[in-house]
């Protein structure tokens, strides 16, 4: 097992105390959805300026019933990479969740790489996000590219507004941790779509109702 994946597992053990999965009360009932033991945030290597990282566990934390673990991943992105252009977000996903996650063990733990690389998944342009997993799978893992989201100063590099960092990758988490929990029945505030900066910084950090109420009954949110 990578050095990495012990590591988590670890710290996943002594925290937690798994909950079982939330049962449908007839057969009628729609599927019921996962409640995430842990949210697992890996931050790789490449992403240098990290002070977004304490509100972003902060916010994470307000919102989520699960605890959230913060790890620095050195997965190497480098054969990923094209020689022009942007990461395939599929690619990424593929060979991360093969090689890094013994999904074995944590198949009710949602993980999180954020990655600095601009990535797309065709036939989209680009994405902030992409992630996969519902109730009924073992992976549940999401990518998350701060290219757009963390805005740099083109001198040194160093993030521009660590606040605003902090909520856009939060409502990427956050929207994308309803996604891999099951949830599909709502699109407005933070399960919207966003195609820009603007519609994702015009979003609010919460969900809306009925979605809200949901989700809190399964246990997801507070």
């Amino acid at each position: 097992m990578p050095r990495i994946t012990r590591c988590i597992a670890f710290l996943i053990l002594a925290v937690l105390a798994a909950p079982p999965a939330l049962s449908a009360d007839d057969a009628g009932a729609p599927p019921a959805l996962l409640r995430p033991r842990a949210i697992v945030i890996h931050v790789h290597v490449d992403v240098s300026d990290r002070r977004f990282l304490p509100r972003l566990e902060a916010q994470l934390s307000a919102l989520l019933t699960a605890p959230v673990l913060i790890v620095d991943d050195t997965f190497d992105l480098q054969p990923l990479r094209p020689d022009w252009g942007k990461l395939d977000a599929s690619e990424v996903f593929e060979a991360y969740a093969r090689t890094r996650i013994d999904w074995r063990n944590q198949a009710s733990v949602m993980h999180f790489l954020l990655i600095a690389d601009d990535m797309r998944r065709p036939p989209a342009r680009y994405n902030f996000a992409v992630s996969a997993g519902d109730a009924t799978t073992a992976v549940h893992l999401g990518i998350v590219s701060l290219h757009r989201l963390q805005e740099t100063a083109w001198r040194d590099g160093q993030d521009e507004d660590p606040v605003l960092t902090a909520s856009r990758v939060f409502k990427m988490i956050a929207k994308n941790t309803a996604k891999m929990a099951g949830y599909r029945s709502g699109d407005r505030c933070l399960l919207a779509f966003p195609n820009s900066l603007g519609a994702l910084d015009a979003m609010p950090e919460s969900f809306c109702e009925p979605d809200s109420t949901a989700l809190a009954r399964a246990g997801i949110v507070r």
